[in-house]
């Protein structure tokens, strides 16, 4: 078989691996951050901020972190649908850290191909986010 051949059917029989957004390999989940812009909505409308400092979000299948400015919508992923390349992840209720009694839900669509995300906090806020993979520490 000629050198050609041998890589064009490697390369395409590992087509199928690099494609499924399930096989992410070491990968557990994403870090996504706002860092061009900020969209805060209020009652229904939605406006870009002048200057922001950007949102923290760690995503897995088991537990969503949405960090802005003074805490942290933290809580358990209630729902992960994969599908061709988005993943969505779906918070619930999710308690702010330095507000328990304060909840939201939360959704985060991410391209898996590009890393670029939306994130609707809801009645908060609405803006794209630039995504990488993220696995946790290992001891």
């Amino acid at each position: 078989m000629r050198p050609l051949a041998i890589l064009i059917l490697a390369c395409s029989a590992a087509l199928p691996a690099l494609a499924d957004g399930h096989n992410r390999g070491a990968n557990e989940g994403w870090n996504c951050r706002n860092y061009e812009m900020e969209i805060s909505c209020n009652g229904g409308i939605c406006e870009a901020a002048e200057a922001h400092t950007p949102m923290d979000i760690h995503l897995t299948d088991e537990e969503i972190s949405l960090c802005a400015y003074t805490g942290c919508w933290v809580g358990e992923t209630d729902a992960v649908i994969r599908s061709g390349r988005f993943e969505t992840y779906v918070g619930d209720a999710l308690p702010f850290t330095t507000s328990p009694g304060s909840k939201t839900d939360g959704s985060i669509t991410v391209d898996v191909e590009t890393g670029i995300a939306t994130v609707i906090i809801a009645d908060v806020y609405a803006q794209p986010l630039t995504c990488v993979p993220w696995s946790s520490p290992r001891d």
